[in-house]
């Protein structure tokens, strides 16, 4: 198990729900509010008609799926291990309990992944005395660096996971500096930061806009820690009115058994530069190759793109359709899919293959 699971919660550490009444005035008028010890709002009225027959009882609710009174979920909804199929890819379905109504990974079953397990006991390592490099999660990072921007039910990265107790976030900066995904989306919508928000964890939220997480100024992050009186994260929102820049993506390092040529490690390029495979293609079909560049070439970042190392395969963000490219060698697409124009995606399930199949790299994002 990942830790007591009243430790992995949707709202705040996980304490017994208290309601909070609103003053005499105006009670008549409003609902109970119901708050955690640590001050963060439930966002939900755990008593409402159907929550127990969903869900169970107080005292008796599935140790794997939600937890309405605590606020708080198991391994089924959020962190857990995923079914995939024969080529490695996650198998999309209904998610369990049907708590999120959108299809996502599949709950295989398997308890938290072994990623999850490591962050819940990064902190507690530490203040053990452990080195960094000696901890758990170092040590399966060292071993698996392809589980870096892992999968896990409810669609959530590593970083969502460190955005699910005090003590997981913790470990959000060193994640970051083994190439996690600060813009990661769960099956919920939730980035990290947005996470980070909803249980009101501000060691965590700094270190994720310190390394370029969008604040969206008074956008999403800023309404998630509204809705949850996240007081401390607001507080550290209020320092941040724009994305931070002075972080850019240096380098990418693609996972790809099925794609082997596209798999390896790329580095930033400038985008006065023009891929040797871009400029292949575009002399094969009768284009002029500097007007073509500039058209679709759209970085956020000063335009950059990444080239492989050993190779000429590139990737890159074309401003026509708005999706991320890892192009092999050869010039032509291999994956493709939709992110922020300042970075590429490092979970699989946002990449999708341009021969049709249900194969995806997994990408780790490294960071000045």
């Amino acid at each position: 198990r990942l830790c007591p699971r009243t430790l992995l919660l949707f709202t705040s550490t996980v304490h017994a729900a208290s309601p909070v009444r609103a003053s005499t005035f105006c009670r008549a008028a409003m609902p109970s509010s119901y708050y955690r010890k640590d001050g963060v709002k439930i966002t939900h009225d755990p008593y409402a008609p159907g929550m127990a027959a969903k869900y169970g009882a107080p005292g008796k609710t599935d140790a794997d799926g939600f937890d309405p009174y605590a606020d708080s979920v198991g391994a089924g909804i959020y962190s857990g291990t995923v079914q995939r199929a024969a080529d490695g890819s996650v198998v999309i379905g209904r998610q369990y309990q049907g708590h999120n109504p959108r299809p996502g990974p599949v709950y295989s079953g398997g308890g938290y992944t072994p990623v999850s397990e490591a962050i819940s006991r990064f902190h507690a390592e530490l203040r053990s005395g452990a080195a960094e490099a000696d901890t758990t999660l170092a040590k399966l990072l060292d071993a698996h660096p392809d589980l870096i921007n892992d999968i896990a039910t409810g669609g959530a990265s590593p970083l969502h996971t460190c955005g699910m107790s005090r003590s997981n976030q913790h470990a959000t900066a060193f994640l970051i500096a083994r190439g996690a995904d600060v813009a990661a989306t769960d099956t919920y919508g939730y980035t990290p930061l947005d996470r980070m928000a909803s249980n009101n964890l501000a060691v965590g939220a700094a270190a994720l806009l310190a390394f370029g997480a969008e604040p969206d100024a008074h956008g999403p992050p800023f309404d998630v820690a509204m809705d949850a009186e996240a007081k401390d994260v607001l507080a550290v929102l209020e320092k941040y009115e724009e994305r931070m820049t002075d972080k850019p993506v240096t380098k990418i390092v693609v996972h790809s058994e099925v794609e082997p040529a596209v798999a390896g490690t790329y580095t930033r390029r400038p985008a006065s530069e023009i891929p040797e495979g871009f400029r292949d293609v575009c002399v094969d079909n009768g284009w002029d190759v500097d007007v073509t560049w500039r058209k679709l070439n759209g970085g956020g970042e000063d335009g950059a793109w990444f080239k492989k190392d050993a190779d000429a395969s590139y990737i890159y963000f074309n401003s026509s359709d708005e999706n991320w490219w890892i192009d092999g060698p050869d010039g032509l697409g291999v994956y493709k899919g939709p992110g922020p124009d300042w970075a590429p995606m490092g979970m699989s399930t946002a990449w999708r293959a341009i021969d049709g199949g249900s194969h995806a790299p997994t990408l780790a994002i490294y960071r000045a």
